[in-house]
């Protein structure tokens, strides 16, 4: 019997609870457990994200000061080498400030997709991809922020 790469499983294993106890539950403290010093993040919503464990933690905390209610279903997930690709649905009520929005109180949902590229049984780089018109339908903002809108330049 040919000998499987287990890679790919342990890089599904790795996402998935990186989901769960940092985005969903909020453990910054473990996420220098799931992230290389200097993991890279891309994502249109946020073009000014530095690379950088620190700027990682900030950036979930940030998201979760905006959404403390916010949580992650991973809805589907492939994995190939060393990338592992999850398409998330999250959900959340809009409490604190979140792209230089003022809180609305209202409840949103938004799915979207991330490749993350594992390097030493860690995540290196993340590609996030996800709706936000749809975000901004919801919270009822006629106008796309000035945070946002650098994205687009």
């Amino acid at each position: 019997m040919p000998h499987q790469n287990q890679a790919p499983e342990k890089n599904k294993q790795l996402v998935h609870r990186f989901v769960e106890e940092c985005w969903n539950q909020g453990n910054f403290q473990r996420v220098s457990e799931y992230l290389t010093d200097q993991v890279r993040s891309y994502d249109p919503a946020f073009p000014n994200l530095r690379a950088g464990i620190q700027n990682a933690r900030n950036h979930i905390e940030g998201c979760r000061q905006g959404f403390p209610d916010l949580n992650i279903t991973v809805d589907d997930t492939i994995a190939e080498r060393d990338e592992v690709v999850i398409h998330w649905t999250a959900r959340g009520t809009h409490k604190g400030q979140f792209l230089g929005m003022q809180p609305t109180q209202r409840k949103c949902t938004v799915d979207g997709t991330t490749i993350y590229r594992i390097e030493g049984g860690k995540i290196a780089e993340a590609h996030g991809n996800w709706n936000v018109a749809s975000l901004l339908a919801q919270l009822g903002v006629s106008t796309i922020p000035q945070e946002a809108m650098s994205s687009a330049r």
